[in-house]
Formats: C-alpha cells, structure tokens, sequence
C-alpha cells in the first residue's frame, strides 16, 4: 500500500449476493449506503468496529474503503470491493465520496456523521 494513503473508514451498503456471486442490490431498490470511521491494522486489515457488526448483521456488507493523500489531504480515493454489481458501482461513484464529506464535516462539527444515503 502506498504510505502516503491514509484509510479514514469504509462505505456500507445493503446488499444480497446473487447465484454468480454478485453483489448487488435488492431488485427494484436503490443502493442504501453508509459511511463508517475505521482504521487499519499493521498488517493492513480493516479494524471491525461494533458499528460494523451491527450493520452486518441487517444485511450491510463493506463495499468500498475510503483513504486520503496524507500529501494531498483534500482528495478522497475510494477503493470498490470487487464484485460489484453496475448499480452498486454507480452509486458508490455517484454517492460514496460526498457520504464520507458529510461524515467529515460532522466530525469537524463535533457531530455524529453516520448517515443511510437514500
């Protein structure tokens, strides 16, 4: 991984896998997805929050992590998990950094940022 990248948390989404092992969304239901403060481990693994569990537990599964440039702090890369459906990806690209702005700003605000798009 490259040391700049700086892993601020993970995007959620509810999902179901289909028989090809797609992960997509409920048919006819559009992608609800979550933004949630995490970090990484030394041996570069998403530390599980309870937040995370709770929400595994309704049918939210990571679909994406969400890092900064620590040399560039202004610009979010999210990195998908693969085996996303065309919908969850358009979502995640059209959705998923403005959820974890949001979540940003409510930290700075000194507020909750835990927010379900949709």
């Amino acid at each position: 991984m490259n040391e700049s990248l700086i892993t601020l948390g993970c995007i959620m989404a509810k999902v179901s896998e289909n028989s090809s092992g797609e992960i997509s969304t409920a048919p006819g239901h559009d992608a609800k997805m979550t933004f949630l403060f995490t970090t990484e481990s030394e041996e570069n693994r998403i530390i599980v929050t309870p937040q995370m569990c709770q929400l595994g537990d309704a049918g939210y599964l990571p679909i994406a992590i969400a890092r900064i440039d620590s040399n560039n702090p202004t610009t979010i890369f999210l990195r998908a998990a693969t085996g996303l459906s065309q919908s969850l990806q358009t979502a995640l690209e059209h959705e998923g950094c403005d959820l974890v702005h949001y979540a940003l700003s409510c930290l700075a605000d000194g507020q909750d940022g835990s927010r379900v798009s949709n």
